[in-house]
């Protein structure tokens, strides 16, 4: 079933509970109304604990400029601070996307 894409990045949550502040993205093309499409490669940044955040598994089927696109089922992990070397804190999740598109 289809499920709504991440596009800011204050929809994504670390594993401690903190909504990212912001996304380092290539994807500069394809839009929704409020912002860009998250894709596989951006880069989630967190304040706390967690401080940014890689994706691991993308949509199944829709690629935005060759990569996959971010929806509520996707999955990713969170790191930690600089001092604790960069350990992964957690999984990181999308908890509220753009309503307006859906993808697979």
């Amino acid at each position: 079933m289809s499920q709504p894409v991440s596009a800011l990045a204050a929809g994504v949550q670390s594993s401690d509970g903190a909504r990212a502040t912001s996304k380092i993205s290539i994807n500069t093309r394809v839009q929704t109304a409020v912002a860009p499409i998250t894709v596989l490669s951006d880069v989630m940044q967190f304040p706390g604990p967690s401080v940014v955040g890689n994706w691991i598994v993308g949509s199944t089927r829709v690629l935005v400029i060759g990569v996959q696109v971010i929806n509520q089922s996707s999955t990713g992990t969170s790191f930690g601070t600089p001092a604790s070397g960069f350990m992964p804190t957690g999984p990181m999740t999308v908890v509220q996307g753009d309503s307006r598109v859906k993808v697979l």
